[in-house]
């Protein structure tokens, strides 16, 4: 009995121990990850998809339309048209305000990476160097990046479009918020500036060199994970748009009438 009892007291510091890390490091992750303004990524990927929301939305008016026999007269000149299109718009603006706006699923992917790639020493250790002043330079500089990169991902397959009126007001909107926080000098990092010069210069053989660990998992698997989420709320906006085809149908019966 006195084995038995010294053996449980061992498991259960030891599950003590493990559920102290555990909770330790779910500490360290949330700090990193909300310590990061995810405005750009967010904002920017919004952005990307509306137009996609709205081109597709007029796409699809186009289409019916022709498939109901409208000729070259059906077009976005016609009131008609534009209110089909706007309905459709406004299915696919209600899926970005439920799952896109808020960047709960932005979080959710940034500290599912986090966990994955991290132990807790190492999360403690990247939130505490962005408290320091060249971290939070540093952590400016990651989120410009990235919010960049989310553009571009667009604008590279040619599926941005800056003359599209509908989301011209987002994309104003956006380029204030990116110049509040556009880097207005070139940033170096001095060996003298060794928290910041560490960071992201020290050996990647190093269990705790996190900086350049830290940048690569944000740039390349995390931004794929965004991108492919942006990709997925198209995807389903365009489902949604079409399952609701018989709601634009008073549009066409509309039109029809004027041509009588």
């Amino acid at each position: 009995m006195v084995g038995f009892s010294a053996f449980a007291q061992e498991s259960s510091e030891t599950l003590g121990s493990d559920a102290e890390k555990i909770k330790l490091k779910e500490s360290a992750v949330k700090a990193v990850v909300s310590s990061h303004d995810q405005t750009l990524i967010v904002r920017g990927g919004e952005l990307m998809v509306r137009q996609q929301v709205v081109k597709a939305a007029k796409k699809y008016v186009v289409t019916w339309g022709r498939e109901r026999g409208f000729g070259k007269e059906w077009w976005e000149d016609k009131i008609e048209f534009q209110q089909a299109a706007d309905h459709l718009i406004s299915i696919g603006d209600d899926v970005l305000l439920n799952k896109f706006s808020s960047g709960d699923w932005l979080t959710d992917i940034w500290t599912e990476y986090m966990v994955n790639n991290f132990t807790g020493e190492q999360a403690s250790s990247i939130a505490e160097h962005f408290k320091t002043e060249g971290g939070a330079i540093q952590r400016r500089l990651m989120e410009w990046y990235l919010g960049e990169t989310t553009l571009f991902y667009y604008t590279f397959t040619d599926r941005w479009d800056y003359r599209l009126e509908e989301t011209r007001k987002e994309l104003e909107a956006l380029q204030k918020e990116a110049r509040k926080r556009m880097p207005d000098e070139m940033v170096t990092w001095k060996a003298g500036e060794k928290e910041a010069y560490t960071f992201i210069a020290c050996s990647p053989d190093n269990d705790f060199c996190v900086g350049p660990k830290y940048w690569k998992m944000l740039a390349i698997p995390m931004m794929g994970a965004v991108f492919r989420y942006m990709e997925d709320i198209t995807r389903e906006i365009k489902l949604e748009m079409e399952s609701e085809r018989a709601s634009v149908e008073k549009f066409f019966v509309a039109f029809e009438e004027k041509q009588k």
